[in-house]
């Protein structure tokens, strides 16, 4: 199951948990860093008002793609949420995490979803990155970080492209 997910975004929580706890215990024990990277996905209301919820859905799922085949294959993507995802990133240390941020920027907004008419919606994506390196409890603070308050929040309203959280 983890090479398989290795190659692919999966959308189960579970697997996200598993493959997390996997590599965060490699983190541990080969004294790595691993590093979080959350996604939103902002203009997403505007498709599905626009275009209908199919088509927010397979909006998803090539940004999935997009994802998926801008990542290392050592890289774990899932979707975390509505309009979020998660890459879990082993053995990177939140500097190159964070140098990956515009790479995945442009490949996201150059994509476009026409409506046949020449009109188009650009999507908006804003960051976020958790990283950890040799603290072995601090598995359940990567999750809090990437997701919840007060780390992420200033992303999810969107204040900013970026934020880094780094607990120690």
């Amino acid at each position: 199951m983890v090479e398989t997910a290795s190659l692919a975004i999966s959308s189960t929580t579970s697997s996200f948990y598993e493959i997390l706890d996997y590599e965060f215990q490699r983190a541990v024990r080969y004294k790595n860093a691993i590093t979080l990277m959350f996604i939103q996905l902002c203009h997403l209301d505007e498709i599905v008002r626009n275009y209908g919820q199919q088509a927010a859905e397979q909006t998803i799922s090539e940004i999935e793609r997009l994802i998926r085949s801008n990542i290392r294959n050592t890289d774990r993507g899932f979707i975390y949420g509505k309009y979020e995802f998660m890459i879990i990133l082993p053995n990177t240390p939140k500097d190159r995490a964070h140098s990956m941020i515009p790479k995945l920027q442009r490949v996201i907004e150059s994509y476009r979803l026409t409506n046949g008419k020449g009109s188009f919606v650009t999507l908006t994506p804003k960051f976020g990155i958790a990283s950890y390196k040799h603290y072995p409890e601090a598995l359940a603070g990567i999750i809090k970080t990437a997701d919840n308050v007060p780390a992420l929040n200033p992303v999810k309203r969107g204040s900013s492209q970026s934020l880094e959280q780094q607990v120690v």
